[in-house]
């Protein structure tokens, strides 16, 4: 195992003092000590990973020092464009290093919507051309790895993965320093509260992280009010379309749940919401700024005007919610209308320890979604 002071410490030696990627949960204590010391400017999140990379090669092609992009392996396909037509070695030759979560590493249990990358990270890299070096808990000696990597990726002036399987860092208990303690309002709190006053007729789409677990946990506990909901569990950022894709062959309302790292990650989804979902479609932000499934990293959600982004990319109707009696009026008053509306509600980063995670196969999800979307 390692320790994260003793893996940044080493970095820094090896002259790495530059980082930025999108956080993944088997990074996460490695990257809240990045991010409570490293400057502003040399720890940047992000809104995906391919943003990171493009991040890290001008940062090298100023400086000619070597860059640290980190990233879930679930990234890989945000990454693959800029990774084989920007800093591979038959275009610019830009040396950086990949720090990756190997999530659905085969052999170890992990949740459905990892398997499949988590069996082609390997091979993938592979095919892209990136030397891969693996760290785990059998690593005899991984600071010698690490340092290895850095000398392949220099020697080699192209991206080197340094590929880290689950539980390689030492235990520590961080505090959450991004929740915004002033915030009133609880994500599972407005889910519930939505459920309630839905008729039961909609059709609800939630995005990947908490808020679909929520979602479907307080639905259970509705008695399953809400039959016509999809989970996507994975995709992150997709769920925006997925629920484009649904409305524009479905009569009855469609309700997209969103988060706010999801948004960021491809807000060019907007414009296209608001041209064709012309009507029965809410577009729901959650917004707690932060990557919370992951760590509870920061994002830039809560320095940017969401609502005004929305309305520039064509949403006639947009609301900002930020404490209960606000919640209130918008459920009451405007959830039931046939407009198309952007709807940010903005809450803490509190969720409970407890919350499970959906039961059983996504194919059997996606089978009994659809049948009643016919049947309903």
């Amino acid at each position: 195992m390692i320790r994260t002071e003793q893996l940044y410490d080493h970095l820094g030696r090896e002259g790495i003092s530059f980082y930025t990627g999108v956080p993944d949960s088997l990074l996460k204590n490695f990257l809240q000590y990045v991010q409570d010391h490293t400057a502003g400017e040399q720890h940047i999140i992000t809104a995906n990973e391919g943003l990171a990379l493009a991040l890290a090669s001008g940062y090298y092609l100023q400086s000619g020092k070597l860059p640290l992009v980190y990233l879930q392996n679930s990234g890989l396909g945000n990454l693959v464009n800029p990774l084989s037509s920007l800093a591979d070695q038959e275009m610019y030759g830009v040396p950086m290093i990949l720090l990756i979560g190997w999530r659905g590493e085969p052999g170890i249990p992990d949740e459905p919507q990892h398997r499949k990358m988590g069996a082609i990270t390997v091979p993938l890299l592979e095919v892209l051309g990136v030397p891969v070096f693996k760290l785990d808990q059998q690593s005899i000696d991984p600071l010698q790895i690490v340092s290895t990597a850095i000398q392949t990726a220099r020697e080699k002036q192209n991206p080197v993965a340094l590929l880290l399987s689950a539980d390689i860092f030492e235990k520590v208990q961080y505090e959450k320093t991004t929740i915004p303690a002033t915030l009133s309002l609880q994500r599972e709190s407005v889910i519930r509260e939505l459920i309630k006053t839905l008729s039961g007729d909609e059709t609800v789409i939630c995005t990947t992280g908490k808020s679909g677990r929520e979602f479907d946990e307080q639905n259970k506990a509705a008695g399953n009010k809400i039959k016509k909901y999809f989970l996507s569990v994975g995709a992150m950022g997709h769920a925006s379309h997925i629920a484009l894709g649904i409305h524009l062959q479905n009569p009855s309302k469609t309700i997209l749940i969103d988060g706010d790292g999801a948004l960021l990650m491809h807000m060019g989804a907007l414009p296209t919401i608001s041209h064709f979902a012309n009507k029965n479609f809410i577009h729901l932000l959650i917004n707690n700024g932060c990557h919370e499934s992951v760590g509870g990293q920061p994002t830039e959600a809560f320095r940017v005007d969401c609502t005004a982004i929305a309305r520039a990319s064509g949403y006639q109707h947009t609301f900002l919610i930020r404490n209960e009696q606000e919640l209130n009026h918008w459920l009451q008053n405007s959830l039931s209308s046939s407009d198309t509306q952007f709807v940010e509600i903005r809450t803490n980063a509190i969720s409970r320890p407890d919350l499970g995670r959906p039961a059983g196969d996504p194919k059997d999800w996606k089978n009994d979604f659809m049948s009643h979307l016919t049947n309903d």
